[in-house]
């Protein structure tokens, strides 16, 4: 009887599970936004030690299949500072370029019981925070895949990550767990490549406290940085890094650091040659400790103004007689400039007219040619709505 009974409702048992199994699957297909736990974190809470990564899902092709990988910038490595927020990239490359959809994914645990630590934030608009802390499923990841033509590699940017300012007991060792997905944008899980990667950091007792780091332009033309350090214990040097996309950075000064300090100490340095005229410049401190270790600042950024003309004086101070004085102009779009020295009694000695090109122009002015005696002498430029006198000095 009983088994007559199961019978009756087997097909409508079989039914609802089919109708289950395909919503699940529905679910996924369509929703853009990756579920918690499949970075490769182990599980802190029940299973615990649980291990999951996206190729659950999107399984076609074994994961880290090679030609593709990640590539993540600005995260804390080897060291992590308490209370320090790290702005960070992550770039997916793929080994064709042949990759439409793109999906992310990070954690950062301990390594004794894996609990969640420190602190996810963004302001991309294809990030979200994921899950909370006390079920430990704090991760961040994407919100909505952004999709792109066929290209080998796609970056996610202005991610962030805060260190705890006060690290539990077990938080003196950290792994980020990190995953990829470069897909075909098929509408399907089919056909997606999973990549992965995991970067160690462990606490260090704070050799370096920033204090405030800002950013001012001079004139349209230049970028003054100044930061301060409220205590310092063996520093070694401070290396000032720009980058014209947030992704790829290049060195452009040192300044030494005090060494051990315990009251404040400031510094600053001007770029007098920044990377754009016309889009956001960004700018960064690599703080180097004697022992090599050494932490990020946070990214800053700022913006000069698509300014007509604007010229730097290349030259010494002073040139020697029968050398030119060398300027680097900018110009936002062709146009003639005029070009006139003179004396300090305003007597001209000299002019001459060139074309300007969009962008950066080199331009030699023979100064000291036309000089009788060495001192100071004037160039002046002109163009429609522009004109600049610059100083320069010629000895014998």
């Amino acid at each position: 009887m009983k088994n007559l009974h199961f019978k009756k409702y087997l097909p409508m048992l079989v039914v609802l599970a089919l109708v289950t199994m395909s919503y699940t699957t529905a679910s996924l297909l369509s929703n853009p936004n990756c579920p918690t736990n499949y970075t490769g974190a182990p599980k802190a809470v029940a299973p615990i030690g649980q291990v999951r990564y996206c190729t659950s899902c999107h399984g076609d092709f074994t994961m880290n299949t090679a030609g593709g990988g990640m590539v993540v910038t600005g995260l804390p490595v080897v060291k992590y500072t308490p209370g320090l927020a790290y702005n960070f990239s992550i770039r997916i490359n793929h080994a064709a370029a042949d990759r439409k959809i793109w999906g992310f994914a990070i954690k950062a645990v301990n390594t004794v019981n894996n609990q969640v630590v420190g602190t996810f934030s963004s302001t991309n608009a294809n990030a979200t925070v994921k899950g909370t802390a006390a079920g430990q499923t704090l991760e961040l990841s994407h919100a909505s895949c952004p999709t792109t033509t066929n290209t080998n590699n796609y970056t996610f940017l202005n991610l962030k990550w805060t260190a705890p300012a006060a690290p539990g007991a077990n938080d003196a060792n950290i792994r980020f767990y990190i995953t990829g997905n470069a897909g075909d944008n098929d509408g399907g899980e089919a056909g997606d490549y999973i990549y992965t990667t995991t970067l160690d950091a462990a606490m260090t007792a704070l050799p370096l406290t920033l204090g405030a780091f800002s950013l001012n332009t001079v004139n349209d033309a230049e970028v003054k940085l100044q930061w301060q350090t409220l205590q310092e214990i063996n520093t070694a040097v401070f290396e000032i890094e720009t980058s014209a996309d947030g992704v790829a950075w290049n060195r452009i000064g040192n300044i030494a650091a005090s060494g051990t300090s315990t009251t404040p100490r400031s510094y600053s340095l001007t770029d007098k040659r920044p990377l754009n005229f016309n889009s956001t410049i960004y700018y960064r401190l690599k703080m180097i400790d004697r022992d090599g270790s050494y932490t990020y600042s946070e990214v800053k950024t700022t913006r000069l103004k698509n300014a007509g003309v604007v010229i730097r004086n290349l030259s010494a101070q002073p040139i020697q007689k029968g050398q030119n004085a060398i300027f680097e102009i900018h110009s936002n779009e062709a146009r003639n400039l005029s070009v006139t020295v003179f004396d300090v009694n305003g007597t001209t000695l000299s002019r001459k007219n060139t074309i300007l090109i969009a962008g950066a122009n080199r331009v030699e002015v023979p100064v000291s040619n036309n000089v009788t005696a060495q001192g100071v002498y004037f160039v002046k430029f002109t163009a429609e709505g522009f004109e600049k006198v610059i100083k320069q000095v010629v000895n014998q």
